[in-house]
């Protein structure tokens, strides 16, 4: 991904889910040290029988190697771990691996008009690869700008309408077609975040369900 994997840290995202989801997440925790205690020990063994200089120099290659294993979803030892490996799968199915992208779009700053008002009882904030939500906000924008444009013209010519009250949407069946059918051309991130998380969820549902090779 050209963003590259130069733009370094760390973004906070909250992502808001359906009701059930956090008591999934919060069973992957037994999971989630059994990897990280194996991965550690791993480490103490690559590091073995080496001198100070040759130790660093190993532990640092390690801590890369870890982060990639991590990206590619072959090493889940934590819940940033299982969004962020999901994530990076959903942003190469998507095409956007080729965005060239270092900063959030100004324009996908706030709520964007058309974006559902679902009701999601359940949250979570996981910090991910900034890089990944970086370039997550920039798909999501590419794809829905047009839309959100024709939406906020829409809003000027109708600005008493509520069109996410079916019942009363305080305009005429026609515009409230017109601003449904924009709507549904939006893309937001919070599908994304929510998707990476329903990936991860199935992709990890084999391994809680496959005896591990150091358990009898």
């Amino acid at each position: 991904m050209t963003t590259a994997r130069s733009f370094i840290g760390f973004k906070a995202v909250t992502i808001s889910m359906e009701f059930g989801t956090k008591e999934k997440l919060d069973g992957l925790k037994p999971y989630f040290v059994a990897e990280a205690e194996r991965v550690r020990a791993l480490g103490v063994s690559a590091v073995a029988g080496l001198g100070p200089r040759e130790a660093a120099a190993r532990r640092s290659r390690w801590h890369e190697e870890k982060d990639e294993q991590r990206r590619r979803g072959e090493l889940t030892d934590s819940l940033r771990a299982l969004v962020a490996g999901a994530l990076v799968q959903e942003v190469a199915e998507r095409g956007w691996d080729g965005l060239e992208r270092s900063e959030l779009p100004h324009q996908s700053r706030g709520r964007w008009p058309g974006s559902p008002q679902g009701c999601w009882p359940e949250q979570i904030t996981v910090a991910l690869p900034a890089d990944l939500v970086v370039t997550v906000y920039a798909g999501c924008w590419d794809i829905s700008k047009e839309a959100v444009g024709k939406l906020r013209d829409w809003t000027q010519r109708h600005p008493k309408a509520r069109p996410n009250r079916p019942s009363r949407p305080g305009c005429s069946p026609q515009a409230l077609a017109e601003y449904q059918y924009y709507a549904a051309k939006v893309l937001t991130t919070g599908e994304i975040w929510r998707g990476a998380v329903a990936r991860g969820l199935k992709r990890i549902e084999p391994h809680l369900l496959r005896p591990r090779p150091d358990v009898p």
